[in-house]
């Protein structure tokens, strides 16, 4: 599984009400993304439930635990609700989480403005 790290901005909310939730924002300059590529956020524990929107195209992707890895619950901006299945999502793991770059999913893009909410 290749991580993507390249042509992006990040701001991590480090101070939290809680240790078990992380927030933060992630801006892609106008590099290519690729599709098999995930974008990483280390939270410091297993989140069981993340929520990334792509706030630039409007599209929102959120995953609940005892979902399969790689799937999403995704909202575009007409507000059309998506169970991802075959076009990726969100993968967790007991250090954080991943979202698959997929054109087709869109949360993921160049030139975008991510936010993301983690909670344990």
């Amino acid at each position: 599984m290749a991580d993507n790290s390249a042509g992006q901005t990040r701001t991590n909310s480090d101070k939290q009400d809680s240790p078990a939730i992380a927030r933060g924002k992630v801006v892609y300059d106008a590099t290519a993304i690729t599709a098999t590529e995930y974008t990483r956020v280390l939270t410091g524990f297993k989140p069981r439930y993340v929520r990334w929107v792509n706030l630039t195209d409007r599209v929102e992707v959120e995953w609940f635990e005892g979902m399969a890895d790689n799937t999403s619950l995704k909202t575009i901006a007409d507000g059309t609700r998506t169970l991802e299945t075959t076009n990726g999502g969100v993968t967790v793991d007991d250090k954080g989480f991943r979202v698959l770059q997929n054109a087709t999913l869109a949360a993921i893009l160049a030139s975008k403005t991510c936010y993301y909410e983690a909670q344990g």
